[in-house]
């Protein structure tokens, strides 16, 4: 109620402006105050506004050959006749299913390449590991001679050549420990770069294969058996029609009356039938071309009738209650002179020739478009001040202009 009392006062605030040069009358006429008169009047309020959708699938891609290759091999499907053919644009495909096969036996060579350098690799490994045991053992046996020379050395029991001696096997041996051990991660290493390669190779193979990622009807085919292919060349259109979208474009001044989960019906002339359904997205910004916001409403569709491509229709939010109000311009509306918190319109009555603004307050309702409703204090066909009102007390005598 705030908003619609800013609203009137404004209205009736820029009426009594426009009336102002009106007002001007001689000294002797400046008692009677120049107005426009109006009449309260029964309208029939309109019908919701009608926006049209398009039916568009709750999923739909493009799906795409990863490895390049001749086409050797298409889903087969049973045809309308009875005889075995080609997947195409209309047929059903479940989850998973091959719809086109690569030649796989280039990839199956690269998989069968990529096996024996592995296996080439981890005996490398083995190898390498063998050779650091060896050392190992060898080294260990100059680690117990350099101890006990040391032992001897430090007694004086041992002359010094012989201890270099002892000392010289220690470290070449300790120096064949290290170079074993970084044999066996170099060798490691190729290991990890064979099964980096046996996987790629493996992938490239499975990639032979497209599938569908999704249970649904196939909109398009591309390719035939025998096609030469590139990576990422398109092959099929899947699209995903469990579910359906309306798609449609409000302005800005609607925008108010939609919300995210709100129920709204489409009616689908091609079914002859209203489909139930809830708004799932609005927009965050208006099209830039067209200035309107787009609105998506998703809808139950189990037995797949309702189609992409179809035109349904819809009013959005509830239909507005229809029966006839008794309205006023909106400009006539002011304050009631008893009530400030209140609302009333000045009517005019006659009286020897003379015409005078009689208050009358009243209650009001919704507003239709220049018009606002009156509920109560005023009949129809009663004239009223439409204009001027503001600059017009009650029992004033006033000057309507015809």
């Amino acid at each position: 109620m705030k908003s619609r009392t800013c609203f009137l006062l404004a209205a009736s605030a820029v009426a009594a402006a426009g009336l102002v040069g009106c007002a001007r009358q001689t000294t002797a006429e400046a008692a009677v105050q120049t107005v426009q008169a109006g009449v309260a009047a029964t309208i029939q309020p309109d019908t919701p506004e009608r926006y049209s959708a398009t039916i568009e699938p709750i999923a739909q891609v493009d799906l795409a050959f990863k490895s390049a290759g001749i086409v050797e091999r298409i889903l087969q499907v049973r045809g309308a006749d009875g005889r075995m053919r080609d997947v195409q644009a209309g047929d059903k495909v479940e989850q998973g299913a091959v719809l086109a096969l690569v030649r796989p036996l280039d990839y199956q060579q690269r998989v069968d390449q990529a096996a024996a350098q592995l296996a080439q690799a981890q005996a490398q490994v083995a190898q390498a590991q063998a050779q650091v045991q060896q050392t190992k053992a060898s080294f260990s046996e100059a680690e117990i001679e350099y101890a006990r020379a040391t032992n001897l050395f430090q007694s004086a029991s041992l002359v010094k050549p012989q201890f270099d001696q002892a000392k010289g096997r220690y470290e070449a041996g300790q120096a064949s420990v290290t170079a074993a051990e970084a044999a066996v991660k170099g060798a490691e290493a190729g290991v990890a770069r064979a099964r980096a390669a046996m996987s790629e190779a493996q992938l490239s193979l499975s990639d032979t294969s497209v599938k569908a990622p999704f249970g649904g009807w196939i909109s398009a085919r591309r390719v035939d058996v025998g096609s030469l292919v590139g990576s990422s060349a398109a092959g099929f259109s899947l699209m995903d029609t469990h579910l359906v979208k309306a798609v449609f474009a409000v302005p800005d001044t609607t925008l108010a009356t939609i919300h995210p989960g709100q129920k709204q019906a489409i009616v689908l002339d091609a079914l002859q039938r209203a489909v139930p359904g809830v708004v799932t997205a609005i927009a965050p910004q208006a099209d830039p071309k067209a200035h309107v916001f787009s609105i998506e409403v998703t809808l139950d569709n189990p037995r797949e009738d309702v189609r992409p491509g179809m035109i349904g229709s819809l009013a959005l939010g509830s239909t507005r209650d229809s029966r006839p109000r008794l309205v006023v311009p909106l400009t006539a509306v002011v304050r009631a002179p008893s009530n400030p918190q209140g609302f009333a319109v000045l009517c005019l009555r006659q009286s020897d020739g003379k015409t005078f603004a009689s208050a009358q307050t009243i209650e009001v309702g919704e507003t239709f478009g220049n018009s606002i409703e009156v509920t109560s204090g005023l009949t129809a066909g009663q004239r009223v001040i439409a204009l001027g009102g503001e600059l017009v007390h009650d029992g004033q005598q006033v000057r309507v202009l015809q």
